[in-house]
């Protein structure tokens, strides 16, 4: 289990841990200041998104010059086809070059770019890695389904996270909830007009920050709840992934 936490001097006895409810021993216990992320930067820019696409530009390209190596990032677009349009070390102005040649248009194939990001950032060796997805939630044109994409996300340990521009009321806040909160991440709803640069700096905060608790199970087939609270730190909000799926 992963957890984040901006307050980074936590120990072990601070945490409880609790697999379908039933208290565990914490076996392994790590924290890390500087974690190395891959990050792919998911862009809807299918029909829906035509009022969205400006705000959206300019959160990537502020998050972008927050990022540097080792970390890496990827920029990709999904409408009606899912493309990659920008990859580190690729310059700044290349990045400024694809986001004004973006047109909104046609369907959304949302769950077809996600299987593609999380197959992208699993290819890096380094250790954090998540998908920041711009989008209003809704797919109406994968080959993907809803559950085949759960259980990758549940599988591969990539952290999503969903910045929803605009009114919440056009958002399908089922879709991107549950996977945000299956994966450990996170869903930021932003008003038109409001500075997204502050989420998005959250996000590389929670990205670089981690603690890591583990403990053993025996072999348990099926899908298990997981829990994690630090008792006697009532001002903290723990954030981690919703449960696994057992082999």
């Amino acid at each position: 289990s992963d957890v984040c936490s901006s307050d980074l001097d936590l120990r072990r006895d601070d945490f409880a841990l609790y697999d379908d409810d039933q208290p565990k021993k914490i076996d392994i216990f790590e924290k890390d200041g500087d974690v190395h992320s891959a990050i792919a930067v998911l862009l809807d820019i299918s029909g829906s998104m035509v009022d969205i696409i400006p705000y959206m530009n300019r959160g990537v390209k502020e998050l972008a010059k927050t990022i540097s190596s080792p970390d890496e990032y990827s920029v990709i677009t999904f409408g009606t086809n899912v493309r990659l349009v920008h990859r580190s070390p690729q310059t700044q102005q290349h990045l400024d070059t694809v986001l004004q040649d973006l047109k909104p248009w046609g369907t959304s194939v949302l769950f077809d770019a996600m299987v593609y990001g999380m197959d992208r950032v699993k290819m890096s060796a380094n250790e954090r890695k998540a998908l920041i997805i711009f989008t209003d939630g809704a797919d109406n044109g994968s080959k993907e389904e809803f559950n085949r994409v759960l259980r990758d996300a549940q599988l591969s340990g990539v952290v999503l996270y969903f910045v929803a521009i605009g009114s919440p009321v056009l958002v399908d806040k089922h879709t991107v909830e549950t996977f945000a909160s299956n994966s450990g991440g996170r869903v930021f709803y932003v008003p038109k007009g409001e500075a997204i640069g502050p989420y998005l700096e959250k996000i590389r905060t929670e990205l670089a920050r981690q603690y890591y608790l583990g403990y053993y199970v025996s072999k348990r087939p099926g899908y298990h709840r997981l829990r994690v609270e630090v008792p006697n730190r009532s001002n903290l909000k723990v954030h981690t992934r919703a449960g696994y799926l057992g082999q």
